[in-house]
């Protein structure tokens, strides 16, 4: 039970931190590299930043995760929101993951999606499907 006058961030135990850089290294592309933790205490701040990065109008939108140092059910049902919003808006979502904590949330909830995943921001922001690894296909 959550004490009367307490806000939602004293209910996740210690404070989190989640840090969201927005760039845009062509006209066509906008990164979003995020830090930290996404848990139950930031999640909206992600999903927010991950809705104005669909809505800047590029082509190609990256979600930098390799500097994650958690990720929650919540997070990764986040990035699937966005996906689908992506591709309402006929924009590519294109993930970089890496770190072991993001990789296994992937891997044991199963993708059954198309998510274009990949391990480095380079790979990312190469044209081309080509570049990218199915999410299933993770080790």
């Amino acid at each position: 039970m959550v004490a009367p006058g307490s806000t939602p961030a004293q209910r996740c135990g210690p404070p989190t931190r989640l840090g969201i850089t927005h760039s845009r290294p062509s006209p066509s592309m906008t990164v979003l590299t995020a830090t930290g933790e996404i848990d139950c205490c930031t999640v909206e701040a992600f999903r927010e930043h991950l809705t104005e990065a669909i809505d800047t109008s590029s082509r190609v939108v990256v979600v930098d995760l390799s500097r994650i140092t958690f990720l929650s059910i919540s997070g990764l049902l986040a990035v699937l929101d966005a996906d689908d919003a992506a591709r309402r808006h006929h924009i590519r979502l294109r993930v970089v993951t890496g770190p072991r904590c993001v990789d296994r949330l992937f891997e044991v909830c199963g993708q059954a999606t198309d998510l274009a995943i990949t391990h480095t921001i380079a790979a990312a922001c190469t044209p081309g499907p080509r570049a990218l690894t199915p999410a299933r296909t993770l080790p």
